[in-house]
């Protein structure tokens, strides 16, 4: 829930007049030392999206029953270990392995022993949607790739998830569009 007062807007604990100004120690951080710079701003960011969902949960408990079915929940969809995604893509789990090394599929690690694969990348057997490979070049990180995938964009001619446009056969547009996801602006 956001509160106004004045010019300024209190939303989930944070004060906002504005972006504010980064400091020229953040600025230099940013310049020198992009990939951490991305790693704090994951974690931020995460962490924001936690306090969001418990205020979201806490709102969501205040709906009268009447309104209740109308409250949208978000899904992030399934997450899959290697030995489901290779009995989905009917392949083996060395092949799992291998598409994810070369960025045919995207995944990263959860613990020392597993990888996530989230399943809507997987088509059919054999098939994942094409493109991927481009997308996490361009962004860095497969984690930040799939955020990136998932959310709904404004593209030339309509707003969708990357995820739907590359599916769609977009690869161009999709891959042109990740660098900006996360710019860092000084």
């Amino acid at each position: 829930m956001a509160r106004t007062t004045g010019s300024t807007t209190e939303s989930m604990g944070f004060l906002e007049a504005g972006f504010p100004a980064l400091s020229r120690g953040a600025r230099d951080f940013v310049r020198h030392r992009p990939r951490e710079a991305r790693l704090a701003v994951a974690a931020a960011l995460e962490a924001a999206a936690a306090q969001c969902e418990a205020e979201e949960r806490k709102a969501s408990a205040e709906v009268p029953d009447a309104l209740r079915s109308f409250v949208v929940q978000r899904a992030d969809g399934d997450i899959l270990g290697v030995s489901e995604a290779a009995a989905r893509l009917r392949v083996s789990r060395t092949t799992v392995y291998d598409w994810v090394d070369r960025g045919t599929l995207l995944a990263w690690k959860a613990t020392k022993r597993g990888l996530r694969i989230p399943a809507a990348q997987i088509l059919g057997p054999g098939q994942v949607v094409p493109g991927l490979a481009g997308v996490v070049d361009a962004i860095g990180e497969p984690q930040l790739a799939w955020a990136f995938l998932t959310q709904e964009w404004p593209f030339e001619d309509r707003v969708a998830t990357p995820l739907e446009l590359l599916t769609a056969g977009g690869v161009d547009e999709v891959v042109d569009a990740a660098p900006g996801f996360g710019a860092t602006f000084t």
